[in-house]
Order: C-alpha cells, then structure tokens, then sequence
C-alpha cells in the first residue's frame, strides 16, 4: 500500500512540474505580446517580465538544492546567487525606466556593475574542486580571488563610468564587449566541467548550468549588438528567454542516468578546475593595468599566487595519500603473506621468494638451497593431545626455525599443515646439511612432550635440495627434490635428514 502511494505522488509530483513547464514556456509568447502590442508609456513592463523570469529561475534553482546534497547543494546556491545580482541589476532599470530617465543613458553605472557581479558567484562554482582533503582551503582562495574579481570589476567599470552611468556609446561598445568575454568564459568552464563531472549530482547541474550559459552568451550578445543601433524594446525577450530556458530545465530535472566520463577525465579536469578563477582574474589584471597599473599588477600577481597555493597543496595532499596508500599496501602484502597461526610467511610468500632466489642465482652463477622440514607423527600428536595443544606446538616450532636461521636473508615459512620450508640464498649443499642439524637439534631441544613418538619428544625431518645456478631450472624442480629428500629422510627413521644432489637429474 505505501509502495503505491509513492509512486502515486511521484506520479501528480511529476505531472504538476510538466504543466508548470509548459506555463513557463508559454510566458515567452506573453512577453513578446508585452514587448510589441503595449503602449509606448507600458515598457516598463517588459523590464519587469525579466525581473519575473529571473525570480523564477532563482526560486527553481533553491528549490533543486534541496534535492542533492552538499557539494552539490553549493552549486545551485551559487546559481542563485548569480541570478540575483542580475536580477537586482535589471530591477534598477526597471525603477529607471519607470520613474522616466532625464537624458538617453547607454550604460546606467549601477545597473552595470550589478550586470558583472553575476558572474562572480558562477566563476567560483566553475572553480570549485570537491576534493575533501583541500576543500576548506579552495573554498577559502575562491572567496579571496572571487573579491579581488569584484575589486577590479568596481575600478574598472567606474574609472569609465560613473553612479549615473555614461551617455557615450563608445563606452557601450567597452561594456558590452567586456560582457561578451565574461560570459563566454562561464560558457567554455561550465561545458568542460560538464565533461569531466565524475558525480551524478554535479554533472546534472553542469548539463543544466552549460546550456544556461551559451544560451545567456549568445542571446544577450545579439541584444546588445542590436540595442547599440536601434532600442527596440522586444530585445528583452533575448534576456528574459535564458532564464526562462533555465526555469523549465531545473523544473524537468531527473537524476542523471548518463554513464560517467572516463576516470583519467575527471582527474583532469577537477584537478584543472581551479584554474578558471585564477585565470579570469589575470586576465581582468592585465586589463585593468592599463588604467590602474599597480592595482591591475597586484590582482596578476594574487592570480598566480592563489593558484600556486591550491596546487601546491593539493600535490602535497596527494604525495601524502599516495605515501600512506604505498605504506597500507605493504602493511597488507606483509599481512597476505603470514600465517595466521605461527606468525611466519606462509606458501603464497614461499612460492614467490622462491621463484626470485632462484633467478637470482641463475643470474649470479650462486647456490641457493631449499630445505624441506615436516613434523614426525604429528596426526598421532593431535590425535593424543587435541588440535590445541597441535597449534601450540607448530607455534613453538615456527620460533625454534627463526633462532636457526640467524642470516637476514634465510627464509622461513609455514608451506601447509605440518611442515615448513626454509630458503637458503648463497648456501652450497655442505652449509644447507650443517643448517639443517642445527633444525633438527634445535626443533629437539624444545622438549616438547609427544607419547606417540620413539623418541618421546617432538622432532622433525628434513629434505635438502640445492641449485648451482649454472643452467636454467625451476623452482618446482628444487620443491620436487627437496620432497623426494623428506620422503627417504622420513622411511630412514625420523628425526634425520637427507640431500638430494641436483647433478643426479636429468635436465
């Protein structure tokens, strides 16, 4: 029953946004009735059908952060926020248009620089990196770059103009071009952002942001290359239209189902992101020198510091993780390669320090030696004694190898059940026989009581097998000679050894 009240709301959830689209698209006929059919002294109204498409989109673009989660919640915030400097922007001209202006004025100053605020709140969400480990210092360097942007912005704007603005339309040519740069840099960030979005959230927001942006670059592009000629008041229906193209799209957002970029991509570019804040603000430097030099040479210089930071602290962040990775990934391999029980390498490490000593002296022309060791009786001594006390005593036996084996680059391991194994780099038959009495003595001293056995007490056998290095063998070679060694120690008695010499095979 729950299960088809759900969807039943989702159902009316989904129809109701489907006809708030369909009355938003409507509203672009309606301005252009408004723009064309009215009065003259009604123009004012069109101005305040922008305002309304604005408040909209904003409104949609809270509304959407309510669905995701953070940081993907910024990244509409952040929309919203652009939307209502501009919004702010156009509702001046509306108080203008409305209260009736003196004197024919190109570039209200008020209104403008509101117009390139905008973009302040946008360039910081194409900038953002989602990377936790330097997430508080980005978010720190982008309000710091975002300000300086803004500082520039100010002196810029009223080194032309001032509060009322300009009546030169060269200075709306400078405006509108400057326009033209700002929001075809938000267009190119936003699609490469898009690209390279790894997050199903974000990518949604930046399929939605990039098609905002080129439509907000191109429409307004047109608007203002028309107005400079001729002031037709069904131009605003260039502005209005992004926003209400945004509005529909935020209202007929589903989550993202598309496949993810390739892994290398998102690398790229979230790691390339924060450069798009940097570089704007270098660039409104370079402007901005021409007519406040050292205001316009400190901005450069905060550009690439700021950038510098954020990726010198993101590489030390990554050597960092990648150090701890390489440190976690031994500390596993070591854990991969011990038996659990005695504490010792186990078979998986054998086979592979076998393999390496035998190339190793195949390279080197030296002898390695393989010793094969098994517990005599040890059933009759589980049997007798429980599995436990069995534990216990290869525990012991695993330490009493370990003392007999002195050299760093001997090598000791369980090899499965019973019996154990040790490698002998550099060490001829003579050493490997010497090394294994010493095994076999020492695995005696113990003492360890075993009533099963002849001798009363717990002992070993030993296999010995030895490698020249002079011709090419494998190492399954060394472990078959070293067992058939263990097999006549074990029918010769017990508590022995015995050699098998690699010249009695045929290779």
């Amino acid at each position: 029953m729950r299960l088809s009240q759900t969807v039943d709301v989702d159902s009316t959830s989904l129809k109701l946004r489907q006809r708030i689209c369909w009355f938003a698209l409507l509203f672009i006929p309606f301005h252009g009735f408004v723009s064309t059919c009215l009065p003259e002294r009604l123009d004012p109204l069109s101005t305040l059908c922008i305002v309304l498409a604005e408040v909209a989109a904003m409104a949609a673009a809270l509304f959407a952060s309510r669905k995701v989660d953070s940081p993907a919640r910024m990244l509409w915030w952040l929309l919203a926020a652009s939307i209502v400097f501009h919004s702010t922007a156009m509702s001046l001209d509306l108080v203008t248009e409305a209260t009736g202006a003196p004197v024919f004025n190109h570039v209200p100053g008020l209104s403008i620089f509101f117009s390139m605020l905008y973009g302040l709140p946008l360039l910081v969400a194409v900038s953002m990196q989602f990377d936790k480990r330097i997430f508080r210092l980005a978010r720190a360097t982008n309000a710091l770059l975002s300000l300086a942007i803004g500082t520039l912005l100010y002196a810029q704007i009223f080194s032309l103009l001032t509060l009322r603005g300009s009546t030169n339309p060269a200075d709306a040519v400078l405006v509108s071009r400057l326009f033209d740069g700002i929001d075809l840099f938000l267009a190119v960030a936003a699609t490469i952002r898009w690209s390279g979005s790894g997050n199903a959230a974000q990518r949604a927001f930046f399929r939605i942001a990039t098609i905002f942006l080129w439509l907000n670059a191109l429409f307004p592009a047109i608007h203002n290359r028309i107005l400079l000629r001729h002031d037709y008041v069904w131009l605003d229906l260039f502005i209005s239209t992004p926003y209400i193209v945004l509005f529909v799209l935020i209202m007929a957002f589903r989550n993202e189902t598309t496949l993810p970029p390739p892994a290398g991509v998102v690398r790229i570019v979230q790691s390339g992101s924060a450069i798009f804040l940097s570089s704007a603000l270098l660039v409104l430097g370079v402007i901005t020198s021409r007519t406040h030099f050292y205001l316009g040479l400190a901005a450069s210089l905060a550009s690439i510091i700021g950038y510098g930071a954020v990726s010198t602290i993101a590489q030390s962040r990554g050597r960092e993780t990648e150090d701890s990775l390489l440190a976690s990934k031994s500390a596993l391999e070591r854990l991969v390669g011990l038996d659990c029980l005695t504490g010792i390498p186990n078979r998986r490490a054998f086979d592979k320090t076998l393999s390496r000593e035998c190339a190793n002296a195949r390279r080197a022309k030296s002898p390695v030696s393989l010793l094969m060791i098994d517990v005599d009786n040890f059933k009759k001594l589980n049997d007798a004694e429980g599995h436990l006390c069995g534990d216990a005593c290869l525990v012991r036996i695993a330490g009493a190898l370990r003392e007999a084996l002195p050299r760093v680059t001997d090598f000791v391991a369980r090899y499965g059940g019973e019996e154990f194994s040790a490698i002998l780099p550099a060490t001829d038959g003579f050493g490997a026989t010497e090394t294994a009495r010493k095994i076999c003595q020492s695995v005696a001293a113990l003492r360890i009581n075993h009533p099963s056995s002849p001798f009363g007490i717990v002992t070993v056998s030993v296999g010995i097998s030895t490698y020249d290095g002079s011709r090419a063998k494998p190492a399954a070679n060394l472990i078959r000679e070293s067992d058939q060694a263990l097999y006549r120690a074990k029918h010769g008695g017990r508590n022995r050894f015995e050699s098998f010499s690699i010249d009695s095979l045929n290779v």
